[in-house]
């Protein structure tokens, strides 16, 4: 086949990627291949396909071949995802590791790294490697909130706050970075932030806010199974917001009769202020549980 003919089919198989006619397009470079089996760039794109439909040992024979025609970052490194997605990760290291032997500033490999080493257990050489990712894009948001989310695993409280923040300024609506923010408050012993930290999370991410809202609207135009499910919560609330005030007040006068409430009382409150729509007063609660976790780990909640 001429050149001519396999740059157009090439481009026929293209096409057909960016109309997700994946297996259409894959068949055009099967049949580019079978004419030529030196053009590099057709394995590189049917390996992406073959990955793209989860299929990570075809995907791994086919990077593999074009590999032998010629190495380059980019391949050692799409060698190197499939081969995490299969659980190896001895063998996903080599690959990535080959792909930074040919380009250290290959962004992605650092990355796919330091998450192999997070899952090898080996959180110092997880570090480095986000740490390399950060010189290379300092504005990189998922290596600061990984790096944040490593040094909280390995109880670096001070780092991973810092680490947390950096994250935020990069990408203020990063949830997940906000609700380890208030884990690291409660870890630190900064109630007051932590509880700022969990209200900001809890009007801000569409999800909470999509429960809360649902819950208000329920409260208002409720139905006849609503109002009996609300009616009962408040007696309920009641009661356990009275037992919660009598055991505090208690282990206040007489501490060593009485022991305070546990992070389950809280924690029961807590979920029930927010059936109620009164968040506030459910992340006060929740605070509380917190709270008490941290300072009696022995005594979890049930």
């Amino acid at each position: 086949m001429a050149e001519a003919d396999i740059k157009r089919k090439f481009n026929e198989a293209l096409k057909f990627e960016k109309e997700g006619k994946i297996s259409q397009a894959a068949k055009v470079y099967i049949e580019i291949l079978g004419m030529n089996p030196k053009f590099q760039k057709a394995y590189l794109n049917l390996g992406a396909l073959y990955s793209r439909t989860g299929d990570s040992e075809k995907a791994i024979k086919t990077y593999q071949k074009a590999l032998d025609l010629g190495k380059t970052p980019e391949l050692y490194y799409n060698l190197g995802v499939e081969l995490y997605r299969l659980g190896s990760l001895d063998a996903a290291v080599k690959a990535l590791k080959s792909s930074l032997e040919l380009n250290k500033r290959y962004l992605n490999s650092h990355l796919l790294l330091a998450y192999c080493y997070k899952q090898l257990e080996r959180p110092e050489k997880s570090e480095l490697y986000l740490k390399n990712a950060i010189k290379i894009d300092p504005k990189n948001k998922t290596a600061h909130a990984a790096l944040a989310t490593i040094y909280f695993d390995t109880e670096k409280w001070e780092q991973a706050l810092e680490a947390a923040n950096l994250a935020l300024q990069i990408n203020p609506n990063d949830a997940r970075m906000e609700i380890l923010l208030t884990d690291l408050h409660v870890k630190l012993g900064n109630y007051k932030q932590s509880f700022e930290a969990l209200k900001k999370v809890t009007t801000s991410a569409p999800g909470f806010v999509q429960f809360t809202d649902s819950i208000k609207t329920a409260k208002q135009n409720p139905k006849k199974e609503d109002k009996l499910f609300f009616d009962n919560l408040e007696v309920l609330t009641r009661k356990k917001l009275n037992e919660f005030k009598d055991k505090l007040t208690m282990s206040k006068e007489s501490p060593e009769d009485f022991e305070a409430p546990q992070a389950q009382d809280a924690l029961d409150l807590s979920l029930m202020y927010l059936f109620h729509g009164d968040t506030e007063r459910a992340l006060k609660y929740l605070l509380y549980a917190q709270k008490n976790l941290q300072e009696n780990p022995a005594s979890e909640a049930s």
